[in-house]
C-alpha cells in the first residue's frame, strides 16, 4: 500500500513539472516585455522628431525614443502647456523656438494609458548652445540702436533692436482700412531674418517682359506702409 501511495505521488509531481515545464517560457515571456505604465516618469535621450509648428504653447513636439533592447522605437507625442518648463542643457530657461528636429531633450511628465502621449512638465534641451530668454518689463530709454528696458525686479538692460530693413515680424493688433495703420499692439514677433536667392537679371528681365506686372491695390499699398516698405 505504501509503495502505490509513492507511485502516485511521483505520477502527480510527474504531472505538475510537465505542466510547468511547457507553459514556463511563455510566463517568463510575458514578464521581459517591459511596458511602462501610465503616470508620471522621466524619459531620457528623446531625440525631436517634429519640432513645434508654432512659437508659443500650447504645442505639440514629436520625438522618438530608441530602444536598446528591441529593433523598435518608442514615438511619443508630447504636449506642452503654458505651465510646461523649458530648459537649456544647463537649467537655463529657454524657449519653444530653440528645441528644433535632431536635437536630444529629457521629458518628465505624465504618460496617458495609450503609451503614447506625454503631458510634459519639464523639458530640458539637451544641446550646447546660446539659449534664448523671456523678459518683460518697461522701456526706459529708446535710442536709435535700441532701448533700455527696465525689468520687474529693478534691474535694467539694453536691447539691441531687431527692427531693421529685412526683418520679418508678426503684429498682434487692431487694423484701421481707412487709414492703414495698427494700433492696440498686443505682440511683436520678430523672426530671423530670410535672405532669399535673387534670380539672373536675364531671367528677371525676361520674365517682366513676358507678362506685365499688376499695379498693386490701394489696401495692399497701406498695408506695406505699415511695415515701411
Amino acid at each position: 500500500m505504501k509503495a502505490y501511495k509513492n507511485v502516485c505521488f511521483l505520477a502527480v509531481l510527474g504531472l505538475f513539472l510537465g505542466v510547468f515545464l511547457f507553459y514556463a517560457p511563455g510566463v517568463l515571456a510575458v514578464e521581459n516585455v517591459s511596458t511602462t505604465p501610465a503616470g508620471f516618469h522621466q524619459f531620457n535621450d528623446l531625440e525631436i522628431f517634429k519640432s513645434p509648428s508654432v512659437d508659443e504653447p500650447p504645442t505639440v513636439i514629436e520625438a522618438i525614443q530608441k530602444n536598446e533592447k528591441t529593433t523598435e522605437n518608442n514615438n511619443y507625442l508630447i504636449q506642452i502647456e503654458e505651465r510646461t518648463t523649458l530648459l537649456g542643457v544647463n537649467q537655463e530657461p529657454a524657449l519653444l523656438s530653440d528645441f528644433q528636429a535632431g536635437e536630444k531633450i529629457n521629458v518628465s511628465g505624465w504618460l496617458s494609458a495609450d503609451s503614447k502621449t506625454i503631458r510634459a512638465a519639464v523639458i530640458r534641451n539637451l544641446s550646447v548652445k546660446d539659449y534664448h530668454q523671456s523678459f518683460s518689463g518697461t522701456i526706459k530709454k529708446i535710442a536709435d540702436d535700441g532701448f533700455t528696458l527696465t525689468l520687474t525686479n529693478g534691474s535694467e538692460v539694453v536691447v539691441k533692436t531687431p527692427l531693421v530693413k529685412g526683418s520679418q515680424i508678426t503684429i498682434k493688433g487692431v487694423f484701421d482700412k481707412a487709414t492703414g495703420a495698427i494700433s492696440n499692439v498686443l505682440s511683436i514677433l520678430v523672426k530671423p531674418i530670410i535672405i532669399l536667392q535673387e534670380k539672373p537679371a536675364e531671367e528677371t528681365a525676361s520674365q517682366s517682359a513676358a507678362t506685365p506686372s499688376a499695379k498693386p491695390s490701394t489696401l495692399f499699398k497701406n498695408f506695406l506702409k505699415v511695415f515701411g516698405l
